[in-house]
């Protein structure tokens, strides 16, 4: 399937809505008992339970290519998941939804240091925009703003998630499907997030809910995780890495909306104007402005 850059724009458009949904069904889990290991390892083996039914054929022509691209990519996307979860743990959700957002500053810096690819100068200018509507969302100006432990781990986790970004615009094309690269990353969420498990939070099991935490659970591994990395890895294989960030970047903003429209957050005049200036910053990557202080400089 070949994409304009638009339609992909619009694919990873969906995907952040999807992903910002996901936030509300993660609560329910947690408010069902489990950890964040635990999650982890059931959306995997679900993620791998339905790609074997569904596209049992494309597995059978599984590359050494795919596995590779999927133990790698599914180890980034786990530790940066894991991370961020562990996180809350030792800091607000606000903080923590903050800094994750960075991710869309370390992107561009790794792809300038290790790729050698510079962004247009008008990403730059959308990125501070971003910043600025993520700091309204969450209000963390009026919150303390001295690091944490787990603003630490956050920070942390946003360079993994800026490394799957990349590997999934630079890479993932190069794998025999999309869908074959989501099964092996179930297979990591599903190891890994057992293996935490079993270690780390084996006294937790007992006082998990689980006919409460299954519905959510089965959105999150097939309707949320499984179709949106589907979506999105087939989506950055036809826009950059910088634009693909500043659009997924929305999640946290969608994540708001859906909260909202579940009743477990008030609309507020910080959402409206950070959604807003979101909505801006992408606005501005989407179309051609002729601005001279925004165009890129020749290299």
């Amino acid at each position: 399937m070949s994409l304009s850059k638009k339609q992909a724009d619009l694919m990873l458009f969906v995907v952040a809505i999807l992903w910002g949904s996901s936030y509300v069904f993660a609560k329910l889990t947690v408010d069902a008992g489990m950890h964040s290991g635990l999650i982890n390892a059931c959306r995997g083996t679900m993620c791998v339970a339905a790609g074997s039914l569904i596209f049992f054929k494309k597995l059978r022509h599984m590359t050494w290519v795919d596995v590779r691209l999927g133990l790698t990519i599914g180890t980034i996307n786990f530790l940066g998941y894991y991370l961020q979860t562990d996180a809350l743990r030792y800091t607000t959700p606000a903080k923590n939804a903050f800094l994750t957002t960075l991710y869309i500053v370390v992107a561009p810096l790794l792809l300038w240091l290790f790729w050698h690819e510079r962004p247009q100068r008008k990403a730059y200018f959308s990125i501070a925009l971003s910043i600025i509507g993520m700091a309204i969302i969450t209000n963390i100006l009026k919150s303390n703003l001295h690091l944490q432990f787990g603003d630490v781990l956050t920070l942390i986790s946003t360079i993994f998630w800026a490394a799957q970004i990349i590997f999934f615009a630079k890479y993932a094309p190069h794998a025999s499907s999309p869908w074959v690269l989501i099964f092996m990353i179930g297979i990591c969420q599903g190891t890994y997030g057992w293996i935490t498990t079993f270690l780390f939070e084996r006294p937790s099991l007992v006082h998990v809910h689980w006919v409460q935490a299954l519905i959510p659970l089965a959105i999150l591994a097939i309707g949320v995780t499984f179709l949106a990395q589907g979506m999105q890895i087939t989506g950055q294989a036809y826009t950059d890495p910088t634009t693909a960030g500043l659009i997924l970047m929305l999640e946290s903003f969608f994540a708001s909306v859906m909260s909202v429209i579940m009743g477990y957050d008030p609309l507020t005049p910080q959402l409206v104007i950070g959604g807003f200036i979101l909505l801006v910053a992408n606005a501005i990557m989407q179309v051609n402005i002729h601005i001279p202080f925004l165009k890129r400089k020749a290299l």
